[in-house]
């Protein structure tokens, strides 16, 4: 009798399980990220032709002087400037979207609704133990474990001052004793379309990696993460995932990117790779520099080229100037799973490495620097030009946000100028990291 009761317990049992993963991953699809539409897309594809066509011109003609190249680079940031107006038009519409909920799925963690909180867990702890299964089987990786790694796990778990309960002067009367919390952003390298989750699903040790409050969020090219030939439940998964689309070519200031400066806002630690694309040059980055893929594939040592123009994209300095509270910022940088997805330098086309059971083991090693500061940058603008405006902490979404911050969002001259300054700062740590990473190897 004892042992037919505990069968029908545990019966029980698993029937509920089961149905609460189910139903979980319903509302997963249910609060899916939507991504934008295809019209700025298709500007995208007609700036990357273009870029290809200047590219190709600039690598045939080695004569081309530097007032040419930078016509070439203004001609580009033209094209990417016209494309903002209508990304903005085209913000994603839940409304049209088959079972689809109207609300935010960017809820605080407070109010994140009990079922979404389960298919969070699930698609964080399964990735998060999928990633190290594969990473510690297929090869291995290695985390410096210095003051500045131990500095970055104080700061993901609350301390060193982030969690704070001071009063936020930046922010109207209603929301300054509301924000309790500074952002941390975490910077990194891109060196394959593999990066998140291989990477980042192994820093943090897995009692707190597996935990969605100690979890990153992120954003990815919705051509590939949030294509619309996926199946819903995928967008779901990926979305309970803390990750969110984001349109490339768009701008800056493109509602999709408002989205994930709604969760800075909040005080969450968000992921980014300011590169905006893969690239696996010796040194970072390599945005401008596509005239230089033919001596890169040809084994020739441009590392004492330098540019003045960024290696970075500067919405990295947008999201950290206009946070209710200056953001942490910590760089890592990683080198090794380029040998996992290489790709061809010319082309900038990604392929599966060749002998994939057979080959040599994966080796990722990992290197976090110290944290950047930037408060004598805003402190220099705002003295220059007035108090910055701030996201608010309380919106959840740009849907939520967009009357309070539309007129604000779109970056003037001044401010991008400001973006680009903090962006050259953190291009500066980050290539010193991964500069000291890749020596190592």
């Amino acid at each position: 009798m004892f042992q037919s009761r505990v069968r029908s317990i545990a019966k029980a049992s698993s029937a509920f399980a089961g149905g609460a993963v189910i139903l979980s991953f319903f509302t997963a699809t249910y609060y899916r990220p939507i991504p934008s539409t295809n019209t700025s897309r298709q500007l995208h594809l007609e700036r990357e032709e273009k870029d290809g066509r200047n590219d190709n011109n600039s690598s045939k003609n080695t004569n081309t002087n530097t007032n040419t190249r930078q016509s070439i680079h203004a001609a580009k940031n033209s094209v990417v400037a016209t494309s903002i107006s209508t990304a903005e038009a085209s913000a994603p519409s839940r409304k049209n979207a088959s079972f689809c909920s109207e609300r935010s799925p960017y809820f605080s963690r407070e109010d994140t609704p009990l079922l979404l909180s389960i298919a969070q867990h699930i698609s964080i702890g399964a990735t998060t133990l999928a990633i190290r299964l594969f990473m510690n089987t297929y090869g291995e990786y290695h985390i410096e474990d210095d003051e500045h790694y131990q500095h970055f796990i104080t700061l993901v778990l609350g301390g060193d001052g982030r969690n704070t309960n001071s009063v936020n002067n930046d922010c109207s009367n209603d929301t300054k004793k509301k924000v309790t919390k500074a952002p941390l952003i975490t910077i990194s390298n891109h060196r394959s379309l593999f990066d998140d989750p291989g990477v980042v699903s192994c820093l943090l040790p897995l009692w707190i990696g597996i935990r969605p409050k100690y979890n990153r969020w992120g954003i990815c090219s919705q051509e590939y993460c949030f294509n619309d030939a996926l199946p819903s439940f995928i967008k779901g998964y990926i979305g309970a995932g803390q990750v969110l689309p984001i349109q490339r070519g768009a701008g800056i200031d493109q509602s999709l990117f408002r989205d994930f400066a709604a969760l800075v806002a909040r005080g969450e630690w968000c992921h980014i790779f300011p590169e905006a694309g893969v690239w696996q040059w010796k040194s970072l980055g390599g945005r401008g520099r596509q005239h230089l893929a033919e001596e890169e594939a040809s084994n020739v040592n441009h590392d004492v080229w330098k540019s003045k123009s960024s290696k970075l994209k500067y919405g990295i300095g947008k999201l950290i100037a206009h946070a209710p509270i200056t953001p942490r910022v910590v760089p890592f940088a990683h080198v090794g799973m380029e040998n996992l997805l290489p790709q061809d330098l010319v082309t900038r086309k990604t392929f599966l490495k060749k002998d994939f059971w057979r080959g040599d083991p994966l080796k990722v090693h990992i290197r976090f620097g110290a944290e950047i500061v930037f408060g004598d940058l805003i402190d220099e603008y705002e003295a220059k030009h007035g108090e910055l405006w701030k996201f608010s902490s309380e919106a959840s979404s740009a849907s939520a946000s967009a009357n309070a911050t539309s007129s604000h969002f779109e970056s003037s001259p001044s401010e991008k100028e400001l973006y680009m300054k903090i962006t050259a700062r953190v291009e500066e740590h980050l290539e010193e990291v991964a500069n000291i990473t890749v020596a190592q190897i």
